[in-house]
């Protein structure tokens, strides 16, 4: 009985004192929050703690920009690094801007945040932002919530067990009446 009890309390000691996994977090993010900037075309660049998810090349990433008072965000693009995002920002008037970001953790979670930054500068007149329409923003996150490589594993696994389970259970029937 002793044995037990102890083994019981080990066990939960052992459970208490592992370490809380924690999602992957930003560790460090340029332009800084209340940063202000002095060009008008810069490399955003977010570091995290761990690599980001990338599979096949395909990433479920965002980074994109507006102005505070407005409601059209601007997608940049982007490249992956291990753990730095770095995109190509391109802005059209110099003001208070907000800075959104979404990107898939190594343990597959999305993590996101935004934080505001200011564009002090002569704005060159040819650049274009291109916002993103309700419709374009729709077609973005269809093609990025496209399913993973294990999704479609899974639905193999169901669709094969539903053809083999059947015939199991008939081969089952079969040696019980012999």
């Amino acid at each position: 009985m002793r044995t037990r009890i102890s083994l019981a309390l080990s066990l939960i000691l052992a459970l208490a004192a592992a370490p809380a996994q924690a999602h992957d977090v930003l560790i460090d993010i340029a332009p800084a929050p209340g940063e202000i900037v002095t060009s008008s075309s810069f490399e955003a660049v977010l570091t995290f703690d761990n690599p980001l998810l990338v599979i096949d090349g395909e990433t479920n990433a965002e980074l994109a920009t507006k102005l505070v008072d407005s409601t059209e965000w601007t997608a940049h693009p982007f490249q992956i690094d291990g753990t730095t995002l770095v995109a190509q920002v391109s802005l059209a008037e110099a003001g208070s801007y907000d800075l959104r970001w979404s990107v898939v953790s190594s343990d597959g979670h999305p993590i996101s945040g935004e934080s505001t930054f200011t564009l002090e500068s002569e704005v060159l007149e040819d650049v274009e932002p291109v916002a993103l329409t309700a419709v374009e923003t729709e077609q973005a996150s269809a093609e990025s919530s496209e399913m993973p490589a294990g999704f479609y594993v899974g639905l193999l696994m169901v669709a094969l067990g539903a053809v083999f389970a059947p015939i199991g259970l008939m081969m089952r029937k079969r040696a019980k009446k012999s």
